[in-house]
């Protein structure tokens, strides 16, 4: 396994584990160079009749709280690949990501967990190659990957603290859906060009999908997304090309 293998965008058919099986979350990972995003939602998610996300009841916010996103850089070790991950939707600390990688006979990638007892089978889709930004607002920084026709951004704080009993506090009524802002006070979203416009397809945000919430400029975007309480807010995002290397 070589990091060429690896370049590009992939999309994962299953997910299988002692007792469970998924092939309906919506997962895409990007790979360009040595660096990765990686995003997960969930196929069933609440109806979004109300306006905003601070409108929905707990259990609806527990329900959103299952998408999983990610951006980071990659290493091999033999067939050994480890995603460290840098900015993290679900905060910090996190598990170690590591994943052992074949091609099985029909040219899909298998991943069998290092740390975890899982596989998962992955297929390339076609497209041209993805460039790797450093990404960053007033109050967020991450990364932003592209191709000229597909973009994933993960943007977020490096530092967020982890909330791994918040859905469970949700859903029993133990806490109240405002303490699930800072939750969401992250982003990560996967979307297409239209010209200089890029529109969301998928989103741990979804008041955003189907809208355009980057627009291109030179060195940077403007970057256009709802807030928990469900306001626009507009911000610049400045954009650094990562190296190669």
């Amino acid at each position: 396994m070589t990091e060429a293998d690896l370049q590009g965008h992939w999309r994962r058919n299953w997910l299988r584990a002692p007792g469970f099986e998924d092939s309906t979350t919506r997962v895409h990972w990007v790979q360009a160079g040595p660096w990765c995003a990686d995003i997960r939602v969930p196929l069933i998610r609440p109806a979004l009749a109300a306006p905003a996300l601070s409108d929905l009841s707990g259990p609806d916010l527990a329900q959103l709280l299952a998408a999983e996103g990610f951006a980071g850089r990659t290493s091999l070790a033999g067939d050994v690949c480890t995603w460290a991950r840098q900015c993290n939707w679900r905060g910090f600390p996190c598990a170690v990501d590591a994943g052992a990688l074949w091609f099985d006979g029909s040219g899909h990638l298998i991943e069998d967990g290092v740390h975890a007892d899982y596989r998962e089978d992955w297929h390339r889709v076609p497209g041209p190659d993805w460039t790797a930004f450093a990404a960053y607002t007033t109050d967020a920084e991450g990364m932003l990957l592209s191709n000229g026709d597909v973009f994933v951004l993960g943007l977020g704080q490096r530092d967020a603290p982890a909330w791994p009993n918040l859905a469970q506090a949700l859903r029993n009524g133990d806490a109240a859906p405002a303490d699930a802002a800072s939750a969401f006070a992250s982003v990560y979203v996967m979307g297409r060009w239209n010209g200089a416009r890029g529109v969301a397809d998928l989103s741990t945000q979804p008041y955003c999908e189907g809208s355009a919430v980057l627009t291109r400029t030179t060195g940077s975007a403007d970057l256009t997304l709802p807030d928990f309480h469900g306001a626009t807010v507009s911000r610049t995002l400045h954009l650094t090309p990562l190296s190669a290397d």
